[in-house]
């Protein structure tokens, strides 16, 4: 799975126009589909179908497609996302990244808006305005790395949104970020367990503060959130060493840990044997 946008920061075949943090203006262009399509948005985001289109799946199993000269909204979360690529064509992009004190610094000039219905996805036309707004800015921008101007210009972008024909139900939408509503942490956590994601990350996908995360965790399952999920993922990961011949930095991903390190010594710590051993071992007593 990967974390964006702190995976595109590496990527290709994506152009940083302006970062700042977890804030940013991304350019993609890609003529080949992607096999990860997994992927924990590590903040909020609006992306941009300049070419191709945008098939997005949520944590819901529901599908949103975005086709070219739309936008769309994803709040911060897990999706699957895939990319629509035009035969002989490429699939083209604008992405723009949205740390939290930038959405609360926008939202500071709003009043709540009582009785707006708050729509589940939030597909927007790229209009005449954002369009002249975009191509300005990547024109000013882009090779210049001017990246004290990345805040500035997303509060622009967020401004100029609020303004067009779907103002409000954006307006609506982000205020509503703040009152997610809160899931069931067990089922939550069993599916959810082996996804390279820290306590905050579970806390907020649960609709928690981290404190009420930690609180609720403990009350479930009579033990703390980072304790349960060393067991949980090192219990899979001796699974998969037992079933599969896969590589141990393979089995370490599959369950959560991108530190491969880490890894080795919390299996070491608990099974006392090191991942290779505990699967050489396996194998040997399959044959027998």
């Amino acid at each position: 799975m990967k974390i964006v946008p702190q995976a595109f920061y590496a990527h290709t075949e994506i152009e940083k126009v302006l970062v700042n943090g977890l804030s940013c203006v991304l350019l993609k262009n890609t003529k080949q589909v992607g096999f990860q399509n997994n992927r924990y948005l590590a903040t909020h985001a609006i992306t941009i179908v300049l070419n191709g289109q945008l098939r997005i799946e949520d944590s819901e199993g529901e599908i949103t497609l975005v086709n070219k000269n739309q936008m769309i909204l994803l709040p911060k979360g897990l999706y699957i996302i895939s990319d629509i690529i035009p035969k002989n064509q490429s699939f083209d992009a604008i992405i723009y990244f949205f740390d939290t004190e930038i959405i609360n610094e926008f939202l500071n000039t709003f009043t709540k808006h009582e009785g707006q219905e708050i729509p589940k996805t939030l597909v927007l036309n790229y209009d005449h305005n954002l369009r002249l707004f975009s191509d300005t800015l990547i024109a000013l921008y882009r090779d210049k790395n001017q990246h004290q101007f990345t805040r500035p210009k997303l509060l622009e972008l967020l401004h100029l949104i609020s303004v067009s024909q779907k103002g409000a139900q954006f307006i609506t939408k982000l205020q509503s970020l703040k009152n997610r509503s809160k899931m069931n942490v067990k089922s939550f956590m069993e599916e959810n367990f082996d996804k390279p994601l820290d306590i905050k990350d579970y806390a907020y996908l649960t609709g928690r503060s981290i404190s009420t995360f930690r609180r609720d965790f403990k009350s479930r399952f009579k033990i703390s959130p980072k304790q349960w999920l060393i067991k949980k993922r090192l219990e899979k990961a001796a699974k998969l060493l037992e079933q599969k011949n896969d590589s141990i930095t393979d089995i370490a991903l599959q369950v959560g840990y991108e530190n491969i390190s880490h890894f080795i010594k919390a299996f070491q710590k608990e099974f006392k044997i090191s991942p290779k051993q505990y699967q050489i071992k396996s194998r040997k007593d399959i044959l027998i």
